[in-house]
């Protein structure tokens, strides 16, 4: 989805972000043997308006960012979760413009919640957005 597009450039742009994960964000799901912490982002996309005789010119995408660092760096990696999660939100929440050839007409923050791999050996945020984009 073209979303995908915008966060990457957003993201990679913005140097808090970097800081913290580098360029180790990915769409959809984490490369194996990936280095932590990373973010993976996931999006469904629907038509913001929806009219009888014309084409929605705008787009509403709901993007879930899940932020993973390691618990064996303990607290530290609870604490990585919680900087990305501030960084990220810093990077969008209310934001507007173009990157990565795509217009967002808007973004907001909706929530997170934390979470776990299977094994245990991660940290996990996921933080919800939505954005409205030009068509």
């Amino acid at each position: 989805m073209k979303i995908g597009q915008y966060i990457y450039a957003k993201l990679t742009a913005d140097s808090a972000v970097t800081a913290l994960v580098g360029t180790r964000i990915y769409p959809v799901y984490m490369p194996q043997q990936a280095t932590y912490p990373a973010i993976v982002y996931m999006a469904d996309n629907v038509p913001h308006t929806i009219t009888k005789d014309t084409p929605a010119d705008l787009d509403l995408s709901t993007v879930k960012f899940h932020y993973w660092a390691s618990a064996a760096q303990g607290e530290n990696g609870y604490a990585a979760v919680d900087n990305i999660d501030e960084a990220v939100r810093n990077a969008l929440d209310f934001v507007e413009g173009t990157a990565g050839s795509v217009t967002v007409e808007l973004c907001h923050y909706d929530g997170s919640k934390d979470g776990r791999d299977e094994e245990m050996t991660l940290y996990m945020r996921e933080a919800t957005y939505t954005f409205i984009t030009r068509n």
